[in-house]
């Protein structure tokens, strides 16, 4: 017979049992007492007598009730229907979502003594350990009968019920739609989206609960295209006229660097009502910002990443600048498009939604064709520049080369190069020269057999690089290192043969190149194995700026850092084309576009390519060119904004990866899933396989597949709309 202990007695060490004959199921469920507690008619009290007593006074607590409430035998049965009566009626099925990362469950449900506001964090147990969590909704136990009597678990009760608010409902509603529209669990993201200082403090009290204050303004959606100089105009006479208002204006960044630049270029003047917000402000810092943003009654400028729109305060406008970038995208999980959370919070909080870039993505430019957004200032068709541009192909000169002395080889600085850097030294002009890859190349393949040199540990190709002790072989995928044999050279795993050979352009090559033709030139290298952090990579930029005739080899990380500069090359650019991003050919445009603004006199572009349209666009700074054929091409493989493409990736041992993959197949057969037949290799003997959906643009986010993904296990990784198919 089951045993569910109900009663607790002043003498815990002393059990018995006590059968209730006169109990009836039906009546039990008529009282609104919890099933699993009572299942049979015949039912098992706990309760605790004294040796002493002859007879039995037995104390009965109900799931920790707040007081004790006597029950004496001739009295057992009518007190104590009413005892539960009254207890239950008062009770609440409290369900949340754990503000955590890698939850099991995107719900969970509770017992709570009184209801509990939605959108309030609570502090409840999740097994071994108590998180905070989002409550959902309150239920009263006699709203939730059929609820309860299906559930096959034990429901518990919350920890530490003291609410706290710690969102505007505006904010709220956006997660939910993000979490819906990204297919991940809303938790999880509104762990991803708020900072973790502002989190930490809510829940220790530090900081006030945000206080509602719903708008009735209707939300408008605007765009502007143009460089930077001409969008930091158009947003600072947008901030003084909102200031006339006294309405408060958010600058939303990808990064940092962006934070930094466009507070110092906007908080010019109002310093006292300007407030930037990223991830290296200390938490001091930031928790002091954060107060007073609150406090102020002045309207404020804030510029922030898109986390620190958490701030409970109504923005009039926000503004989604550099909106191209891929830096939005986060790497890891829940894999979220952050532009689509600050599109959905513009909606909610009844904002002025205003997109800028120097090239708006195509998903904007499909939107204002449709005359879904509106134009803020002008969308510039054309960016003008009085940067002189060449484009230069390499191999016209390796051919003459050939055809007079017979010799085949690359030509990594052709003579138009070498031309410009032996100009820009005597001038004591700076020069960067600009390449896409680490390393001495991207990859090593053996001069005997042709075998590609792959990492052991997750066969992505290995890297050469150039080190004071010799070359090294580095996995840029995974971080693994080999010192060549004896130091002196690697062998080939298939034929044992030692001439391996970089195939390709890195910035160790072009380093060596430079080094080479022009010794005596002050030279500086920037990529990530040089500089680990932001105020490294800083230093070095620093250096190169206050050199005369000095030359930066570098990679892209250098360009946000740079101001201006009086010459650009890009060595080498190729490279990028053969990586599987449907994306690839907005960022490549982007980054001409970036360099054109950043380069004072010459721009120089090195390419291998035979279809050289997109460089030539972006050279030219052919805007509305661009546009239309990506969104042509777009358009013809039903890629955003004309289809939403889900990729689902599983990791594991190989056989059940495959094993599960084919499960999957079956499981969303009705989505008519794709998938590849390739399967990579990860670190530590996991493989890693790729499943895609496809779906039209009006079908997500889809209910029914929504609940089929998030039903997924863990081991499942789920992006909407990603970069890479591959």
């Amino acid at each position: 017979m089951p045993y569910y202990p109900l009663y607790k007695g002043r003498n815990s060490d002393k059990v018995g049992h006590l059968d209730l004959m006169a109990l009836d199921i039906s009546r039990i469920a008529d009282e609104n007492i919890p099933p699993g507690v009572f299942e049979m008619n015949r039912v098992n009290v706990q309760y605790y007598a004294d040796e002493d007593s002859p007879h039995v006074d037995c104390m009965l607590l109900l799931l920790d009730s707040p007081h004790d409430t006597l029950l004496k035998p001739p009295s057992l049965g009518g007190f104590f229907f009413s005892a539960f009566s009254r207890y239950y009626k008062s009770m609440q099925i409290i369900t949340v979502a754990p503000i955590v990362r890698g939850a099991l469950q995107g719900e969970l449900t509770y017992f709570s003594k009184d209801p509990i506001a939605t959108g309030m964090v609570v502090i409840v147990p999740v097994r071994t350990r108590e998180v905070p969590a989002i409550v959902l909704s309150s239920k009263a136990v006699s709203d939730s009968k059929s609820t309860l009597k299906s559930s096959e678990y034990a429901i518990r009760k919350i920890t530490r019920p003291k609410p706290h608010s710690v969102w505007l409902s505006p904010f709220l509603r956006a997660s939910e739609e993000t979490a819906n529209y990204s297919a991940q669990k809303l938790g999880e993201v509104l762990l991803a989206i708020t900072p973790k200082t502002i989190l930490d403090a809510h829940l220790e009290g530090e900081l006030p609960e945000s206080k509602n204050t719903e708008t009735s303004s209707r939300p408008e959606t605007l765009a502007i295209q143009g460089g930077t100089s001409v969008r930091l105009e158009a947003y600072q006479r947008l901030v003084r006229e909102s200031f006339v208002k006294n309405e408060s204006v958010f600058v939303c960044v990808p990064t940092e660097e962006d934070v930094v630049r466009i507070s110092t270029e906007l908080g010019r003047g109002i310093e006292d009502y300007t407030f930037a917000f990223h991830s290296s402000v200390t938490k001091k810092r930031t928790l002091e910002r954060w107060a007073k943003a609150i406090k102020e009654e002045h309207a404020i400028l804030v510029v922030g990443t898109a986390q620190y729109l958490a701030l409970p305060r109504h923005f009039k406008t926000i503004v989604l600048d550099e909106e191209q970038s891929h830096a939005w995208k986060m790497m890891a999980r829940p894999l979220l498009d952050l532009r689509v959370f600050t599109e959905a919070y513009a909606r909610e909080s009844g904002s002025t939604l205003i997109s800028g870039a120097p090239i708006l993505r195509a998903e904007t430019h499909a939107k204002i064709n449709e005359r879904m957004i509106g134009e803020f200032g002008r969308i510039s068709l054309r960016s003008h520049t009085d940067t002189a541009t060449f484009l230069i192909d390499p191999r016209k000169e390796e051919k003459e080369v050939r055809e007079d002395t017979g010799r085949r080889g690359m030509i990594l600085f052709t003579k138009e190069l070498q031309e410009l850097i032996q100009k820009a030294i005597e001038n004591n002009e700076h020069i960067l020269l600009l390449t896409a890859r680490k390393g001495l190349a991207p990859v090593t393949t053996c001069g005997d057999c042709g075998t590609l040199i792959r990492c052991p540990e997750c066969d992505t190709p290995l890297v050469i690089h150039k080190k004071e002790s010799g070359n090294l072989y580095i996995c840029h995928g995974c971080g693994f290192m080999r010192v060549p044999e004896n130091n002196v050279h690697e062998t080939c795993p298939n034929c044992h043969g030692w001439r391996l050979q970089g195939v390709g352009i890195g910035i160790d090559l072009i380093a060596e190149e430079a080094t080479k033709l022009f010794p005596d030139a002050p030279r500086f290298v920037l990529d990530s194995e040089r500089a680990k952090t932001r105020t490294q990579a800083k230093k070095i930029v620093t250096q190169f700026e206050k050199s005369q005739g000095g030359i930066l080899i570098a990679t892209q990380m250098a360009i946000p850092l740079l101001a201006k500069t009086d010459n650009v090359a890009i060595v080498s650019i190729d490279s990028l084309f053969a990586i599987p991003d449907i994306r690839m050919s907005e960022r490549i445009f982007a980054l001409i576009l970036a360099l054109r603004e950043k380069t004072m006199k010459t721009l120089l572009v090195q390419t291998r390519t035979d279809d050289v349209s997109i460089l030539e666009q972006a050279l030219a700074g052919n805007l509305v060119e661009f546009t239309e054929n990506e969104l042509a091409i777009r358009k013809a493989f039903s890629y955003p904004p004309f289809g939403v493409i889900i990729k689902i990736t599983l990791r594991g041992k190989k056989d059940e990866v495959l094993t599960e993959m084919s499960n999957l197949k079956s499981f969303l057969g009705d989505y008519a899933p794709i998938v590849p037949g390739n399967m990579a290799r990860e670190p530590k003997n996991i493989f890693r396989m790729h499943m895609i959906l496809k779906l039209a643009a009006d079908n997500w986010p889809n209910s029914d597949l929504l609940a089929k993904l998030r039903a997924l296990p863990m081991q499942f990784t789920i992006e909407v709309n990603p970069d890479h198919l591959l």
